[in-house]
């Protein structure tokens, strides 16, 4: 879900979403509070770009600019990403099917210019009648080439808005696998790739384990700091894991301050290592308020590691046992499945 914040946290963000409102001179309208709510919750990251830019700018949020806002990084879902491109290829479709009739029809008037230049052809022709003819027939051929010149630049623009529709429709798609507060994939997005990758028999052969990681006593950190730097810290250890993963390896949320990494060609041994790169990192890190300069350290996470037997649910499984491990062993550690 888009808006996944429970009653607390999106509570504290209508604090705030008032706030900052009242501040610039757009109504209190439901577009605007949106607009404000999702930069805020920071569920948004293109909006709360381009709102940074213009703050930072003193520039004023009308009515106008929030429009503007909302319709460029809200209003464009899915849907209509896929509606556009249904309706672009339809368009495009009936462009090149209008190209081929034309082509059609050139081709076969150029062949009934052949026949009759063949018709008119006799042992008797006068040379003057002759060089007509062929005077004729080179200005018909030079028609030809250029139709089918033409032809072919109409078929590449449109090959090229093809592949255009594609990216777009691609990254709409993308948009639905993806966790819009940290940009990792979300649990669909995560079981989708997790599904290809173990689809190869190859990568399979080299091994393949997962990490289970969830943020020690995060009810305690949105308790005492506040939702919106619960998520700061949720997103803090999303960019952690980023920077610890390559390749093939899949980083997703996989729900509330719980984590998911899938590690292809990587064995139970190496698994371990990273996941306590991942630990001690985050265990060193320091992390800023959005209403204070002092940077807030002590927040661990405990993890959970498995290695893929054949089964991705079961995989799952045993590495949310392993987290559950390091969780009853005393938090801020790393558990490997059927280890003790």
């Amino acid at each position: 879900m888009k808006y996944a914040q429970e009653r607390t946290a999106s509570g504290e963000i209508l604090r705030l979403v008032i706030q900052k409102m009242a501040a610039q001179p757009a109504a209190f309208a439901p577009l605007n509070y949106t607009v404000w709510y999702e930069h805020l919750a920071g569920i948004n990251p293109e909006l709360s770009m381009a709102m940074e830019r213009l703050l930072s700018a003193d520039k004023k949020l009308d009515d106008a600019v929030i429009e503007k806002l909302y319709a460029q990084f809200i209003s464009e879902s899915d849907l209509k990403a896929e509606l556009a491109f249904q309706d672009g290829m339809k368009q495009l479709l009936g462009k090149v099917a209008s190209f081929a009739e034309q082509a059609d029809q050139q081709v076969s008037q150029f062949g009934n210019s052949l026949q009759n230049y063949n018709d008119a052809l006799r042992p008797d022709i006068d040379l003057s009648k002759l060089e007509a003819m062929i005077g004729n027939m080179s200005q018909d051929t030079q028609k030809m080439h250029g139709s089918m010149q033409h032809l072919q630049s109409q078929l590449e623009a449109s090959k090229q808005e093809v592949e255009k529709l594609n990216k777009e429709l691609k990254s709409a798609q993308g948009e639905a696998l993806t966790d819009p507060l940290t940009g990792v994939a979300n649990r669909r997005g995560y079981e989708t790739k997790a599904k290809a990758i173990l689809a190869d028999s190859a990568v399979v052969a080299k091994g393949i384990s997962m990490l289970m990681l969830d943020i020690d006593h995060f009810k305690k950190v949105n308790d005492t700091f506040g939702h919106l730097f619960g998520d700061k810290v949720i997103q803090a250890v999303a960019s952690m894991l980023k920077t610890k993963v390559k390749g093939q390896d899949i980083v997703a949320r996989l729900g509330g301050e719980e984590f998911g990494v899938l590690l292809p060609e990587t064995d139970i041994k190496g698994a371990f290592v990273v996941a306590e790169q991942i630990r001690q990192g985050i265990e060193k890190s320091k992390i800023r308020r959005q209403d204070a300069q002092d940077p807030i350290g002590g927040v661990t996470i405990s993890i959970g590691v498995a290695c893929f037997s054949g089964d991705l649910t079961l995989l799952m499984d045993q590495a949310d046992k392993a987290l559950y491990a390091s969780k009853q062993g005393g938090r801020n550690r790393t558990t490997v499945f059927g280890q003790k």
